[in-house]
């Protein structure tokens, strides 16, 4: 049997395709057993339970540019209010506020006051991560030179009521409530 170019690029995007139907076994589903390994560090407090986790809380991370923020208010079950600042300098910065809803270690964030924007970050217990490649439409929220794109922030305080304090620039409480 003879393959061509074309019947190998096939080939080979088919084997290599990320929502094929046999899912990633290294990332434990929420609510799924844990090896004996993972369970050790858990209990040793070396990394959080991915099946206990909440997004509710403060986030920071602090440059000599500024201090980013991120908040988020509500729980798994009826999702996130959140808000975020992001500091590039005295006059630049990404500042929004929206929903998210969380599905295992993905935040799914939805951005509508100016342009939709749609941003799946990766949330580990501890340190919130945003995808380096956002779409155009999130740079509306964002004044010129500045951008979301591989933005992270750290948990400093868990729970509604430190999210409710988390101020921003334009935007004087970024996590208001309700």
């Amino acid at each position: 049997m003879r393959w061509g170019w074309g019947s190998l690029a096939v080939f080979f995007l088919a084997a290599c395709d990320p929502f094929g139907e046999e899912p990633n076994k290294d990332i434990p589903e929420v609510g799924t057993q844990l090896s004996s390994l993972e369970q050790a560090a858990i209990d040793a407090g070396v990394i959080p339970d991915v099946r206990n986790m909440n997004l509710s809380g403060a986030f920071e991370r602090r440059s000599d540019l500024g201090e980013d923020r991120f908040c988020a208010v509500g729980n798994d079950k009826h999702g996130y209010q959140i808000g975020l600042l992001a500091i590039f300098g005295p006059d630049s910065k990404c500042e929004a506020i929206g929903a998210a809803e969380r599905v295992g270690e993905s935040v799914r964030i939805s951005l509508d006051g100016k342009e939709k924007c749609r941003i799946v970050a990766s949330f580990d217990g501890v340190e919130l991560q945003f995808p380096g490649d956002l779409p155009q439409s999130c740079k509306s929220y964002c004044t010129p030179r500045a951008a979301l794109d591989g933005v992270s922030f750290y948990l400093v305080g868990e729970g509604d009521a430190v999210a409710r304090s988390t101020r921003g620039r334009e935007i004087e409480i970024l996590c208001p409530g309700e």
